[in-house]
């Protein structure tokens, strides 16, 4: 007679290696300062440091560009770590407050933009506004969603994980390129250009 053996649903994760840590805290770190960096930079344009060119690419887009291309890189990266290494509450947590910070600054400045517009005979530049403002706050939503992504699928295959994120951080670049290729859209078409 045979014995069966209960089939194991849960195994014990292998403990993270010194140099996986060190990448884990190293990326969740990274992840902050370019919020933080974000944060600044809205800063920047609520004061009007930094100018916005609606219609036209400028500082604005491009900084965005490539602060949610360094974001997509370090959510990868930490994706592809061991079960064990992986932080995702403390992603959660600090793109919840930092992000929180910055999208009420987007907001704000969004509504002041577009009081700004009330009179406006172009209707576009409303459409570079709301643009702008999700722009503004897609730097803080891609670590969040990574997060919880992780949060809820960390006992899955490292493939999958970074599968998963490689989703959220493709619908963060094409919300990004349509938010900066809408409004010239919009500026054409009003212009009878096509």
């Amino acid at each position: 007679m045979d014995s069966t053996k209960p089939v194991a649903l849960w195994i014990e994760p292998e403990p993270a290696t010194r140099s996986e840590q060190l990448i884990a805290i190293s990326t969740v770190c990274l992840i902050g300062v370019g919020m933080v960096l974000a944060v600044f930079h809205l800063f920047l344009m609520i004061t009007g440091l930094v100018p916005i060119n609606n219609g036209e690419w400028g500082f604005a887009d491009v900084s965005y560009l490539a602060l949610t291309a360094l974001l997509s890189v370090l959510v990868l990266v930490h994706a592809s770590l061991g079960e064990d290494a992986l932080r995702p509450r403390t992603m959660i947590v600090l793109s919840s407050v930092i992000g929180g910070i910055g999208t009420l600054m987007a907001l704000t400045k969004g509504w002041l933009m577009l009081i700004g517009l009330l009179y406006s005979d172009e209707s576009w530049r409303e459409s570079a506004v709301f643009a702008l403002v999700v722009m503004s706050i897609v730097p803080f939503a891609l670590p969040f969603a990574s997060g919880v992504i992780l949060a809820r699928n960390d006992f899955e295959p490292v493939r999958w994980r970074v599968r998963a994120v490689s989703i959220a951080v493709g619908a963060a670049a094409l919300i990004i390129m349509l938010a900066a290729l809408i409004p010239r859209w919009a500026r054409l078409a009003e212009k009878g250009v096509w």
